[in-house]
């Protein structure tokens, strides 16, 4: 999560530095970004779910069949 938290940063950053001469700073890009990181939050935890249990679909698919065959 710590990684996601700064690219959301990052690009909160460049999302306020546009338009602007000098680019904003870290901290104001953090602060601005606390506001919207609850649902970036949601949506990136909810995408891992899925991949998760399409993973877990996958791997069940591809296992072989529990019977003997003759």
């Amino acid at each position: 999560m710590r990684k996601d938290w700064f690219e959301h940063v990052r690009k909160t950053r460049k999302k306020m530095s546009r338009g602007k001469k000098e680019q904003v700073s870290h901290v104001n890009a953090m602060k601005e970004a606390s506001v919207t990181w609850a649902v970036v939050k949601c949506k990136l935890v909810k995408k891992r779910e899925r991949e998760a249990r399409k993973l877990a679909k996958e791997k069940l698919k591809d296992a072989p069949k529990g019977g003997t065959e003759e």
